[in-house]
């Protein structure tokens, strides 16, 4: 008996018209402000000197450029691959009578 209320009940939400739809999203969290208070508190508890955190500084910065490089061409890669849309021609104001 509860085998055909089952069947009954995938029928009415399997074939409600609502389709399976697979959704992207892509989450971007600049992280840049966090790694920097983390080197200014890794010097201010002793933990780095002021050499170290300058030098710890330059390389996070270099990361950073060199992320953003790598971002900013994968965008250029993804634009080019993408057909063109072209606009559709224009239609004539007269329409055809035949």
């Amino acid at each position: 008996m509860e085998k055909s209320n089952e069947n009954k009940l995938n029928a009415l939400v399997g074939h409600s018209g609502n389709s399976d739809v697979d959704l992207v999203v892509n989450i971007d969290i600049n992280t840049k402000a966090i790694a920097y208070g983390m080197l200014c508190s890794l010097y201010a508890k002793g933990e780095l000197t002021e050499l170290q955190l300058v030098r710890a500084v330059e390389v996070l910065d270099k990361l950073i450029r060199r992320d953003k490089r790598r971002r900013k061409s994968k965008k250029n890669l993804a634009n080019e691959n993408k057909p063109a849309l072209l606009d559709p021609p224009e239609q004539s104001s007269r329409r055809n009578r035949y």
